[in-house]
């Protein structure tokens, strides 16, 4: 009769360890889904690569890595719907420290040497002294413990920019920036929808409703896609605001771009007006504009106006932020 009730027990906790995951995440994720492109979508495919996924690593968020995420949310019993969120990001982070060498310890150094600017960080998976100084400065940077250790909080601080230092509450979401942005007396958003996908304020609007934004759709590939604006971007947009410029911004993901463009993959703004300036003409404005991006944290590889770039962008600047 115990054999018989431990039996009973033990089958229906497995049931129920199956049913459900084991826990919920609590800490604010950028979600990502099929059609995102960028520095995290790189990170996710590593991620699953060492989770033992077979899948191309292209920072690209097609088809094959939606079916490799679906494959992985079935195998770890959580939603099937191919969406990383919170609960599938932490079920796919591995904790990796000096020695390690993984496909977990390149997704580390992807962030780190493309996302952060540590140039000293080879892209090899061998976590070594190189790796370990570049963790614990970026650990120093965030308001984390300085141990060398990639582990939950960490890994979060890599993907989402999140913050601790100076903060009670832990982190600053994109929703709380978004909110900023919209309240910010020295920042204007284009309501205009004469271009395809959302306009400026209905994507800061969608962000602080923690939906993803419209993006735009010049080739059939963006028609119906979304995106979510990344932190980098909006705390880059918010720096410059508040070093006292006044920005006019005419597009984040809307309007009409090329197929992998920055800012469809909510990485990238375009301005229409600097300091009461309009850049509809080429003038001094425009270069004050890209530097002030510069200054902001964004790519100068990837930042035009009419100078560096008179083709594509004669009548505004375009930043992009890695």
């Amino acid at each position: 009769m115990q054999f018989r009730t431990g039996l009973l027990l033990n089958t229906t906790i497995a049931l129920v360890s199956q049913a459900a995951p084991a826990y919920a995440s609590v800490l604010s994720w950028q979600a990502l889904r099929q059609g995102d492109t960028g520095r995290d979508v790189y990170t996710l495919q590593y991620l699953l690569r060492e989770a033992g996924q077979t899948l191309s690593i292209d920072g690209i968020f097609g088809s094959g890595t939606d079916s490799a995420v679906r494959a992985f949310q079935g195998a770890r019993g959580l939603t099937v719907d191919g969406i990383v969120g919170g609960n599938t990001w932490e079920a796919l982070i591995k904790t990796v420290r000096q020695g390690d060498s993984n496909n977990a310890v390149r997704a580390l150094q992807d962030q780190l040497k493309n996302g952060y600017g540590y140039t000293s960080v080879t892209v090899d998976g061998a976590f070594g002294p190189a790796t370990d100084a570049a963790v614990r400065d970026f650990q120093t940077s965030r308001g984390l413990g300085a141990d060398g250790i990639v582990g939950l909080n960490t890994w979060h601080g890599l993907v989402t920019g999140a913050s601790t230092a100076g903060s009670t509450s832990g982190t600053t979401s994109t929703r709380d920036l978004a909110s900023q942005i919209l309240n910010h007396p020295r920042i204007q958003l284009s309501t205009s929808s004469s271009t395809t996908g959302g306009s400026p304020r209905q994507n800061i609007l969608d962000t602080i409703n923690g939906v993803p934004v419209k993006r735009g759709c010049k080739d059939a590939p963006n028609c119906g896609l979304t995106t979510t604006l990344k932190r980098s971007m909006l705390e880059g947009l918010l720096k410059m605001a508040n070093a006292g410029n006044t920005i006019y911004i005419t597009s984040f993901a809307g309007g009409s771009h090329s197929q992998y463009s920055d800012h469809y993959a909510g990485l990238a703004l375009d301005i229409g007006i600097w300091n009461g300036t309009s850049l509809s003409t080429p003038n001094s404005a425009h270069t004050a504009a890209r530097n002030a991006c510069i200054a902001a944290g964004s790519d100068a590889g990837q930042t035009f106006n009419a100078y560096n770039d008179p083709k594509g962008h004669s009548n505004h600047v375009h930043c992009a932020w890695n």
